[in-house]
């Protein structure tokens, strides 16, 4: 069987959405499918930076990928668009004229976000995302509560694509004494709560890059900013934490969760449908709308609860789960 899958976020970004289609189309090919990709770093396509995260390129020509598509299309291939971008938005446009099925899927709250940045009413781009997802024969959404969530915003045609960590990077067995710190791991965006983590008391350390990075520098001379680890590496710093801090409100889901607990280390965050999926009160970390008082909450954890609470996140079972939705 064959896949296209559309995305206007891939390498080089680093982001949840390049994370998760990475682990997914390594998965699918281990299973012997064939998967194509496009994304903005196709050859043809030109690409301008995103207003204000200069790391985040768009395609400005997505009219090139007509030919990919049509070949998809004769050859019955299963057509899955990641994201709203310039790429999907013209895949939309034209499988809706072509009556050909695709299914799509749900990232992260933009709507809530762009009203809290910008002042744009999310009822505005609810209603954009209610036409750009409204002929997609399944929206794959990463838990129950985004599930329900679109559905009182009339996208009602959902299914659950839960996420997964690899356990041969992310383990306990990475941890090492590197003194007591409190970790972050996030792409240097104002959306993604940064200023709460950095005003937390006691020593906090940062791993991440993006445009935010140098007024955060600035206004909290005492974080550690480490820049973007990827790897081993990061395991390393994410198993050796006290607790790994998850200040966003507006993600989804947030991979990093799944990867701290995998290590051991428990999780605080805010009582939000990310966490709120995969965080247990005083088993695997703590939510709550007082960050401050998450963090405190997970001092005294058992670390082997908490990394044995990661065992059913599989990046397997998430493939399962993406091949159901798309042969649905």
């Amino acid at each position: 069987m064959k896949y296209l899958i559309i995305t206007d976020a891939w390498e080089p970004q680093v982001n949840g959405v390049v994370r998760t289609y990475q682990n997914i189309i390594r998965c699918l090919e281990n299973r012997g499918r064939i998967v194509h990709m496009i994304h903005p770093y196709s050859p043809g396509l030109k690409r301008v930076p995103l207003i204000g995260y200069k790391e985040i390129e768009l395609a400005i020509n997505p009219w090139r990928i007509k030919h990919h598509i049509m070949s998809a299309i004769q050859s019955k291939t299963k057509i899955h668009i990641a994201t709203e971008g310039p790429l999907g938005v013209y895949a939309k446009r034209f499988l809706d004229s072509h009556c050909y099925t695709y299914t799509t899927s749900f990232h992260t709250l933009f709507p809530e976000y762009i009203q809290k940045r910008f002042g744009v009413p999310a009822s505005w781009t609810y209603g954009y995302f209610r036409w750009f997802h409204s002929k997609s024969k399944k929206i794959l959404v990463p838990t129950i509560d985004i599930r329900n969530h679109l559905y009182e915003k009339g996208m009602t045609h959902t299914t659950v694509w839960t996420r997964g960590v690899d356990a041969r990077i992310f383990n306990p067995s990475r941890r090492r004494d590197r003194g007591s710190y409190l970790l972050c791991v996030s792409r240097l965006s104002k959306e993604k709560g940064l200023d709460d983590f950095c005003q937390l008391k006691g020593r906090k350390v940062l791993i991440g890059d993006g445009p935010y990075l140098k007024e955060l520098k600035r206004k909290y001379p005492d974080v550690e900013f480490l820049g973007k680890i990827e790897g081993e590496e990061l395991a390393g710093w994410i198993a050796s934490a006290n607790v790994f801090v998850f200040p966003s409100k507006t993600d989804t889901f947030g991979i990093v969760i799944l990867e701290s607990i995998a290590c051991g280390t428990p999780v605080a965050a805010y009582e939000q449908p990310g966490p709120r999926a995969v965080i247990a009160n005083n088993y695997n970390g703590y939510i709550s709308n007082n960050l401050e008082k998450s963090v405190e909450m997970c001092y005294g954890i058992n670390r082997d609860y908490v990394s044995d609470s990661s065992r059913s996140w599989t990046w397997d079972t998430a493939t399962t789960q993406f091949i159901e939705a798309l042969h649905e």
